[in-house]
């Protein structure tokens, strides 16, 4: 008895026989801030990014669903036109952003390029910054798949060839050497490095591949994949 009552319920529901009033009020405000309070307390407790993705793809589900049950509902309201039309607005609205936000997310999750890009782009919020007493980074961006960092040098002297080849060494090594920096250039990403002078004037361009970096890179993932084999 009960069963079928909720179910001649939803019937009415998604036909658009309950009252506007309480479709936009229980069924879509109060609903969805219960949504929102939860997914804020329990989200961060969730470390796939498959399951959180699950649940902002049902949420978007939900937002179709209200969107559909406010416009039946809407347009039988007999009371004053505009509460109608405002009902419509705003779940409008919030389908648009639950669109948005599981795109966002999408991206964020699987698409690895989008993120990096992201990254870089939240990461030039801080800059310039002083990377040590003879360097400043002052810009970063991203091309396709090449990753461009400016510097400004102090007080280093590269106007010598020899100098110049040192110094490109010294760069190549500390990339092939960090964990970071190692593994965009194993996704075959290109690292380029512009130094310029405190007029703006460039120096030197470092260009930085992983075959600079030699088969050696691959030495750790191959006895990581072996010792996960063995089981240790």
């Amino acid at each position: 008895m009960i069963l079928e009552n909720k179910k001649k319920y939803l019937s009415r529901l998604f036909k658009g026989e309950i009252p506007l009033i309480i479709v936009f009020w229980l069924w879509f405000v109060f609903i969805s801030i219960c949504i929102e309070i939860c997914l804020q307390v329990n989200l961060i407790r969730f470390e796939s990014e498959y399951l959180q993705f699950f649940i902002y793809f049902m949420v978007l589900i939900y937002s179709i669903a209200i969107f559909y049950i406010t416009f039946k509902s809407a347009s039988k309201y007999t009371g004053l036109k505009v509460w109608s039309f405002l009902a419509k607005i705003i779940v409008t609205i919030n389908l648009f952003f639950s669109l948005a936000l599981i795109i966002e997310i999408y991206k964020y999750y699987f698409l690895e390029d989008y993120l990096i890009g992201k990254d870089i782009e939240d990461f030039k919020n801080n800059l310039p910054i002083q990377v040590d007493a003879n360097s400043i980074l002052i810009d970063i961006y991203k091309k396709e798949k090449t990753i461009f960092y400016v510097y400004t040098l102090i007080g280093v002297d590269l106007t010598e060839e020899k100098s110049k080849n040192i110094f490109k060494k010294q760069i190549n090594d500390s990339l092939c050497d960090s964990e970071t920096t190692l593994s965009l250039l194993k996704k075959d990403y290109i690292l380029s490095y512009k130094y310029t002078n405190e007029n703006d004037e460039e120096i030197i361009n470092i260009e930085t591949r992983k075959e600079n970096c030699g088969d050696s890179i691959y030495d750790l993932d191959i006895v990581s994949n072996l010792l996960e084999k063995q089981g240790v």
